[in-house]
């Protein structure tokens, strides 16, 4: 087995509990999304990462590991999949980059400003504790970003070299 074909697999396994977890938030947000449709838009990316999860694991190990006959309905949904999914890999990474890279004076800025407009916020919660999870939530998403570029870039160029398992 090549070094790429380990490091896929890798990546492959630990974007699993990654999907699970936006599986999940997924969930929520479709709930809250009934009382907003406009938020239905975030469902359908959340959910095509999930989808891109299952259908990329299943091509590895299937397609790729087994070499299996694929078809060619599955090559769409891993296509299609995985151009959303590279879309929301690349905002989080950028999002996360721009949180990561911002002073804490910025970002204390912005907190405050957002504590000033909720009315009745718990007196606990304070811009600190907000920062440390702000911080946090971005060194997730960041690695979320970077094992999703990569693993989409990996899995597009195997479709590619494992065209002739697809009927």
């Amino acid at each position: 087995m090549s070094n790429e074909m380990k490091l896929y697999t890798v990546l492959s396994y630990c974007l699993i509990p990654i999907a699970l977890f936006f599986a999940f938030l997924d969930i929520i947000i479709l709930a809250t999304s009934l009382a907003n449709p406009s938020a239905l838009i975030m469902v359908f990316i959340v959910a095509c990462l999930v989808i891109y999860t299952y259908t990329s694991f299943k091509f590895l190990k299937n397609g790729v590991e087994r070499e299996q006959t694929q078809t060619k309905k599955s090559k769409d949904w891993i296509k299609v999949n995985a151009y959303v999914s590279l879309f929301l890999c690349s905002l989080f990474f950028i999002n996360s980059i721009s949180i990561l890279i911002s002073t804490n004076e910025v970002l204390s800025g912005f907190i405050n400003e957002f504590l000033e407009q909720q009315a009745g916020f718990p007196a606990e919660i304070t811009s600190k504790m907000i920062l440390s999870i702000l911080r946090g939530v971005s060194v997730f998403l960041l690695v979320t970003g970077i094992i999703g570029i990569v693993h989409i870039r990996t899995t597009l160029r195997l479709v590619k070299r494992y065209d002739y398992l697809f009927e």
